[in-house]
């Protein structure tokens, strides 16, 4: 990996805010695919195929969290999903996403701030190195939840490091009461170069 792109990788897991986040992946936008691949960013097709597990690719709608420039797409693409909708806090990522021509639409999101969807809109969701050191924590997964149809998924990888020093173990089951159960939870390679492991889960919508 180039001294640049790790550096990169840096800055963006050590951001503070969401403008420090968003402006490390401005910088980025042109070079993460290759980067990534470098890396061995393998969670892509993995969690896509956890997804497709829990919903019907080809008649579910599917929102992907912090889509980046769509690696992710391209992984939900493989395993049948055909309406998929992207959401990102870089309008530089989306920029390169767009070109992929994967998505029906992608929308800059703040998740902190909130998806403008209506309730009960998607089958799924889907997010890999979102909820992470740098990006956000256990917090903002009732809002994913929020827009998933009741029996929906929100499959997504919390890296090993975030688990413990965000508080997933103890959080999760009070943020799910009445509105979630985690009907999965694996651990799994997620960087290779970084020897960094996730868990990856599958929340289903009650209701």
């Amino acid at each position: 990996m180039s001294k640049r792109t790790e550096d990169l990788f840096q800055r963006v897991y050590e951001a503070k805010t969401s403008q420090e986040q968003a402006a490390a992946y401005a910088e980025w936008a042109d070079s993460y695919d290759q980067a990534m691949a470098e890396s061995g960013y393998v969670s892509p097709p993995q969690l896509a195929a956890l997804l497709a597990e829990h919903c019907t690719p080809g008649s579910s709608a599917v929102l992907d969290v912090g889509c980046g420039t769509g690696l992710s797409g391209i992984a939900l693409k493989d395993a049948g999903f055909a309406e998929i909708d992207g959401a990102d806090i870089s309008d530089a990522m989306l920029a390169e996403a767009a070109k992929k021509n994967l998505y029906r639409k992608l929308t800059v999101v703040d998740l902190m701030k909130g998806i403008p969807e209506p309730d009960d809109t998607y089958e799924g969701a889907f997010s890999t190195g979102t909820f992470t050191l740098g990006h956000v924590g256990p917090e903002a997964i009732p809002e994913v939840i929020r827009v998933l149809k009741p029996g929906g998924v929100f499959c997504l990888t919390v890296s090993d490091q975030s688990w413990i020093d965000q508080g997933y173990e103890e959080k999760l089951p009070a943020l799910g009461d009445g509105l979630f159960e985690v009907a999965v939870n694996e651990m799994h390679d997620h960087v290779v170069s970084h020897n960094m492991q996730a868990h990856f889960l599958a929340l289903k919508k009650l209701g």
